[in-house]
């Protein structure tokens, strides 16, 4: 049937509208141009005033001039009204009154108010009252009422509806609603049933199929209208031999949808007009087959009987009709039925592409009525398929039907009882499935009990396998032969053992002449851990005592093998647990080394010796084997019967017990194991060498082992943690030592930690020795246990912490200070010095700056009255002296000298730190020491071998000069220059008498005075030196006037008095008498142009320019 888009249709319908729409403005325009733009048209115009009138006329009936009867009822009307709408009624001028028959009121009422109103409603009107209104416009000619009904009625129509309208519009030769509904009807051509079609008059219904399908014969026989048929015959008169045989999209001929329809006159009318019986369709099946697989019996005989092919074959899959009558599910008694009636012209016995039977598929697909047709009338039953199934074995098998069974056996005999597939007979078949009403059905009919299927076994066999005990009993009662071979490990019996007990009873019970002994069956059960299979084998005859190739008993076989349950059992069943090995061990032995708990409990409950030693006696006892193989809960029960845990042996090289035996096979479980049950953890081993007379405590071993665990276990039960070694270490030292930190802390674990402060023969504590190592973790773990050990001191009173800082070790000392040590602490030998004046003198500044940190007093002093700013001053270390002095410390602490640390860096020739100081304001420069010296005696004193590198002392001397004569007044730098110490000494005359002669110059040229006299009367011209070198360069280097020396006594030893008067030599200023500065000369180097006063040795450099 032909269908079409309802959004087609949609379409094309909006495009009528709006071409009617267009026309209805153009009317409109036209209107509108008569009527006053600006006033309703009831205002005065003349289509305005008629409008009005007309809806007048039909409130009021005013002027109503004729009468229109509808049945009893009256409608006043008024004729030139009617003549406008209608074109029926063309001479009404002498008439009153007329009448429409046969017409509903209420419909008329609705076409009258439309000829006063022109206004048709669209709701609240139901469909049939919308055909009634149609049906009197097309009647009477209302050309305007028309066009409304059919656009309301086009509007509602719908798939439910579209039939009845397309009727409705063929009746009333309405084209355009009639072509409507039949797209409409077309579109859903599949969801109308023959039933809604039934009142179509023959031509409508014909013609709405022209249009509309593709098949038009196909659908007027699905509608089942012979009427139609007879139309469609005559107007096909020519073409109906070759239209009857034609097939539609889905492969149907009109005949089988004749036939599917039970249509069978029309079936009788297309065979008339030779429609074939025997179409075949695409899937290469005739009609008869598409009949048979629906199940229609009569629609098969019709076919039959009118010529169909009963001998059909498919062309692919060779199927008769039987094979289709034996898989259909439909109606399989009546289908029986028929083919029985037309057996002799079909093929019974024909495979098809499988080799299947009719029978056996029958059977196989379940339509028994078939089969039993076909084995009542002698299908061959033997006869088996690809597959090598049979009917016998699909009956039995597939369908487990044994009714159905036991009548092919009835027709078939033995020969389809023992019937093979894929070389397996049907009992090792039913077997196999565990099916016992099979195989007994089998064995009462005459299977053969011993046959063979291609792997050799047997159907008992099989069962065996399977632990069927119920079928391998049924087996045995008829007969089923047991094969018993020595020299398997497999057979029947080994078999029957591994599947339980219920089994091998079964073979105990009902098999005869076996030899249980000889099949090693007893062993074998054993072996499977089947004890009461066992049971039933030793009951049946197997000897218990039975002996191997080595002499071993069974029991003893059984313990070897750690079977614990058997040998349990088998002494309960009377075996002797005295025998012994091949190798001399005994049962109790064995046992324990094999672990068989409750075995070792029989045997114990017996009655052995506990404390057997192994190895001849010569051994340690059974303890030790079980401990060794890892069986404690063997070794639980030997020592809550009394077994020694100390079995002290000599072994190897040492005497020792047992525990030292297990240390030494890093055996820690077991170890631990003794420790927990009470063994001595304080033994130590022996050496058997006199001559070594070494011990080893169990606790040093287990650390020096790594066994950690036995470390912990020694711990609990308090063993003595003290006991040294060779080498004076504790454990403690063994745990530190060997970087074994979890050794340690179970050690420390300990409620007596002493032992901590015990040291080696080198000295060392733990602790200390975990920091010398670097490991730091270790000697955390100690300080948080006990936080004073890192206060402890060695024989030169110091601590840890100043070992550290005196070894430069900062990773040492960050650790010490992350433990809170106190780094204040000093040292307790005498002289006091604390961490901080180790640090000052290391080349190390973030230890220094650690320590203060930390809260060392940066102003804390040694028993020498020495600070941290001294010892780093005297190593010369600048930096330590920068952050000293940043961190608060006074420059001008003094030591015992006196000496503040100024004064110690220029004895030290420390030039980095004289820097330093002279750039920290807070320096009192003018300090003196005991001895009265300023930092320029001590300059004067310098030799070049105190001072670094690439530096004088005259650096030095410079400057403190410099900073001075930057702070000082000009009489306060000379009094500086020229201070005296307690010797009278001032700095240049102790430069001059040390040879310093950079030192000298540099105080020449800050003005010192060159000739003053110490408290011995000497001045640097009467200082006897082996040359007078330096003091006449001295002279010669002059470059301008000293200042003047004073005193009572001249150099020549006459004192000044009254009569002898004093002078001072220009040029080098001391204080001379009138003899000895006779020479008078003018001084070109100081720009003194007049002659003056000089003395004999300036008088003889000026001459000589300082050469001697």
């Amino acid at each position: 049937m032909g269908s079409l888009n309802q959004v087609d249709l949609l379409r094309e319908e909006h495009l009528k509208l709006q071409t009617k729409y267009e026309q209805l403005q153009q009317q409109y325009a036209f209107l509108q141009a008569k009527v006053d733009p600006g006033q309703c048209p009831e205002a005065g115009s003349l289509a305005g005033e008629l409008f009005v009138t007309m809806r007048t006329l039909f409130e009021h009936h005013t002027f109503s001039d004729i009468v229109i009867r509808i049945g009893n009822r009256e409608l006043r009307c008024h004729k030139f009204l009617l003549t406008t709408r209608s074109s029926h009624w063309n001479d009404l001028e002498n008439v009153g009154h007329i009448t429409i028959p046969d017409v509903n009121y209420e419909a008329f009422e609705l076409v009258y108010r439309w000829m006063y109103t022109d206004v048709l409603p669209r709701s609240n009107v139901s469909q049939e009252l919308l055909r009634e209104v149609c049906h009197i416009a097309f009647r009477y000619h209302f050309k305007g009422l028309q066009s409304r009904c059919v656009q309301h009625l086009k509007a509602r129509v719908d798939v439910s509806s579209c039939i009845s309208l397309y009727e409705f519009a063929d009746t009333e030769d309405i084209g355009d609603l009639r072509d409507y509904c039949g797209a409409i009807i077309a579109a859903h051509w599949n969801e109308f049933v023959p039933q809604q079609f039934a009142h179509l008059s023959a031509p409508s219904l014909y013609q709405l199929l022209k249009r509309n399908s593709h098949h038009i014969l196909h659908s007027i026989v699905q509608l089942n209208r012979e009427d139609v048929l007879l139309l469609y015959f005559i107007e096909n008169d020519s073409k109906v031999p070759i239209l009857v045989n034609a097939l539609d999209q889905s492969g149907l001929s009109p005949l089988e949808i004749a036939l599917s329809s039970g249509h069978i006159n029309m079936a009788n009318q297309l065979l008339s007009k030779n429609a074939s019986c025997n179409v075949i369709d695409g899937l290469g099946k005739s009609i008869l087959v598409r009949m048979i697989e629906k199940g229609d019996a009569l629609a098969c005989e019709f076919l039959a009987s009118a010529g169909a092919d009963l001998a059909f074959v498919h062309e692919k899959t060779r199927s008769n009709l039987l094979h289709f009558i034996a898989v259909s599910p439909l109606n399989q008694a009546a289908m029986a039925e028929w083919a029985e009636s037309r057996l002799r012209e079909m093929s019974m016995d024909a495979p098809d592409y499988k080799n299947r039977t009719a029978v056996l598929l029958s059977i196989a697909s379940g339509n028994f009525p078939l089969a039993n047709t076909l084995i009542v009338n002698g299908a061959d039953l033997v006869k088996s398929d690809v597959d090598g199934r049979s009917p016998l074995s699909v009956a039995l098998f597939e369908r487990n039907d044994l009714d159905l069974a036991a009548t092919i056996v009835g027709h078939g005999a033995t020969s389809v009882v023992n019937h093979r597939i894929d070389k397996e007979s049907l009992l090792h078949i039913a077997v196999n499935r565990d099916n016992f009403d099979i195989a007994k059905f089998l064995l009462e009919n005459g299977a053969n009990v011993d046959v063979e299927d291609k792997n050799g076994a047997s159907p008992l066999e099989v069962a065996v396998r399977q632990n069927n005990a119920g079928m391998a009993s049924l087996l045995l009662e008829h007969c089923a032969s047991v094969d018993i071979s020595q020299q398997r490990k497999d057979s029947m019996l080994h078999t029957a053992v591994s599947k339980g007990a219920q089994m091998i009873k079964v073979f105990a019970e009902k098999a005869k002449g076996i030899d249980w002994t000889a099949s090693k069956v007893l062993e074998y059960a054993l072996d499977e851990k089947a004890l009461d299979c066992a049971k039933i084998i030793i009951g049946a005859g197997a000897q218990i005592e039975e002996r191997n190739l080595d002499d071993n008993t069974l029991l003893i076989q059984r313990i070897l093998l750690s079977d614990d349950a058997g040998a349990r059992f088998l002494i309960e069943q009377g075996a002797n647990h005295l025998a012994r090995d091949s190798n001399g061990r005994s049962c109790f032995e064995l046992a324990a080394t094999f672990g068989l708990l409750d075995t070792l409990r029989v045997i114990c409950g017996l009655g052995v010796n506990i404390n057997e030693r192994t190895d001849g006696g010569l051994g340690y006892t059974v303890l030790e084997r079980a401990l060794t193989e890892g069986h404690y809960d063997c070794a639980k029960m030997l020592v809550s019967l009394g077994c020694d845990v100390e079995s002290v042996t000599a072994d190897n090289s040492y005497i020792q017990s047992v525990l030292h035996h297990f240390i030494d096979a890093c055996d820690e479980k077991a170890a631990i194991f003794l420790v927990q049950n009470g063994c001595n953890g304080n033994a130590t081993r022996v050496s058997r060498d006199p001559g070594e007379g070494r011990e080893e405590p169990a606790l040093h071993r287990a650390v020096s082992s790594g066994m950690n665990k036995l470390v912990a276990a020694l711990v609990t039960s308090k063993v003595n943690l003290v006991p040294q070694d060779a080498q004076g270490r504790t454990a403690c030292h063994v745990a530190v030592q060997e970087k074994n930190a979890e050794a340690l802390a179970e050690l420390l674990r300990a409620a007596d930690v002493s032992f901590l402060s015990i040291r080696d023969k080198i000295g060392q504590t733990p602790f200390s020795l975990a920091v010398v190592m670097k490991e730091y973790s270790l000697a955390a773990a100690i300080v948080r246990r006990q936080p004073h050990v890192a206060l402890q001191t060695n024989g030169s009173g110091e601590n840890l912490l100043h070992t550290m800082v005196k070894t430069n070790d900062l990773e040492g000392v960050l650790f010490l200070l992350s433990t809170h040590t106190d780094a204040t602490r000093v040292t307790i030998d005498g002289s006091r010095q604390s961490a901080l004046h180790y640090a000052a003198n290391v080349d190390n500044e973030l230890i220094m700056r650690n320590l203060i940190l930390a809260g060392c007093d940066v102003g804390a002093k040694a028993a020498d009255g020495n600070t941290a700013l001294h010892v780093a001053v005297r190593a010369d270390r600048a930096c330590h002296a920068e952050i000293l002095l940043e961190n608060g410390a006074d420059p001008n602490v003094v030591d015992d000298r006196g000496e503040n640390a100024l004064l110690c860096a220029v004895r030290s020739g420390s030039i980095n730190c004289v820097k330093v100081l002279t750039a920290n304001a807070s320096v009192d420069g003018l300090s003196t020491n005991k001895n009265s010296q300023t930092a320029l005696h001590l300059c004067s004193t310098l030799t070049a071998e105190k001072v670094r590198l690439k530096s004088s002392p005259a650096d030095i001397c410079d400057l403190l000069l410099r900073r001075e004569a930057n702070r000082l007044l000009e009489k306060e730098f000379g009094a500086y220059v020229d201070q005296r110490d307690a010797d009278g000494n001032t700095a240049l005359l102790l430069a001059y008498m040390a040879g310093n002669g950079d030192v000298c110059r540099c105080l020449l040229r800050a003005g010192a005075t060159m000739g003053a006299r110490n408290a011995d009367g000497a001045t640097m011209f009467t200082y006897e030196t082996p040359t007078r070198l330096l003091l006449f360069r001295l002279l010669d280097s002059l470059e301008r006037e000293p200042r003047w020396s004073d005193g009572d006594v001249c150099d020549c030893g006459v004192r000044f008095s009254i009569t002898v008067r004093k002078h001072h030599c220009r040029h080098c200023g001391r204080l001379v008498c009138a003899k000895c500065s006779e020479v008078t000369m003018p001084i070109a180097k100081f720009g003194e142009e007049k002659r003056v006063r000089v003395c004999s040795l300036c008088a003889e450099v000026l001459t000589t320019g300082g050469i001697r």
